[in-house]
């Protein structure tokens, strides 16, 4: 008993952490080292087994929309995504509405989530999402939790980790046997996410419209995308308190965009 205890109180102490803009403490085991390389293992992983998109007016739109999210998420969090080395895939798969993003930057799109989005602004706003739960770990923190269990329970060492605690860590990231993100994760992703596609330039406005129609999607039931998220009348009530937020952010990158134009215009 007190062996344990004492290993829960040592994991504790060297695995508390702090989430962006929320500052709430969490509990995370894995380096960021440890992270990037199961998300590169993962993301090829995926990519043998599924139907990618690698041409088309749809997977430029990805690419565009992913890769100012990504300088976004570099300019807001810096130090949550250093070492990263961007890739984004179009999965083809009409009947998954869905997005993920791993450790290193290796973020998914399935074909069927486009129509859903609509345009580049719900679009951004979606892999803006998927970007935020891994800036702020949400996944190693989950696999964290099952792993520390598992630990104290057992006494066992963390310095390895076995096939069993890889399947876990796996799972924490959406892949394999899934494990869902808290509501509280959900929010943070929202608010993080809201940020991130503003100052990538993208209308934050369109998340109001674009999380009710994905909230109705799949005939009046929620798909699994949705299943943890906060309830539609919370949500709209949450993105409404960052917006003022959002929307210095958004504001500023406009104004960026619109200089850069005026100088690239010929002099005559």
């Amino acid at each position: 008993m007190i062996r344990s205890f004492s290993l829960a109180l040592c994991i504790f102490f060297l695995g508390c952490s702090h989430a962006p803009e929320t500052g709430r403490t969490q509990l995370i085991m894995l380096s960021s080292s440890q992270e990037i390389a199961l998300g590169h293992e993962a993301f090829a992983e995926v990519l043998k087994k599924e139907k990618i998109v690698s041409s088309g007016e749809e997977y430029e739109m990805v690419q565009e929309v992913g890769e100012k999210v990504a300088l976004a998420a570099s300019r807001l969090y810096p130090n949550a995504v250093r070492g990263y080395k961007w890739r984004f895939a179009l999965i083809k798969d009409k009947d998954m509405v869905n997005a993920w993003a791993l450790p290193g930057g290796k973020c998914a799109v399935y074909t069927g989530l486009l129509p859903i989005a609509k345009n580049k602004d719900g679009l951004a706003i979606v892999m803006a999402h998927e970007v935020a739960h891994v800036i702020a770990r949400h996944g190693a923190e989950r696999a964290s939790h099952s792993m520390v269990g598992a630990a104290v329970v057992a006494g066992m060492a963390m310095a390895d980790m076995n096939k069993r605690d890889r399947s876990v860590v796996l799972g924490a990231y959406g892949l394999g046997v899934a494990l869902p993100f808290s509501r509280t994760q959900e929010t943070e992703a929202d608010q993080l996410g809201l940020y991130i596609a503003a100052d990538a330039g993208f209308d934050p406005r369109q998340a109001i419209p674009l999380w009710k129609r994905m909230g109705t999607e799949n005939k009046g039931a929620p798909p699994e995308f949705m299943s943890t998220h906060p309830s539609s009348k919370t949500r709209i009530q949450q993105l409404r308190r960052w917006m003022p937020k959002a929307m210095l952010y958004y504001d500023t990158a406009i104004a960026h965009e619109d200089a850069l134009q005026t100088n690239n215009k010929p002099k005559n």
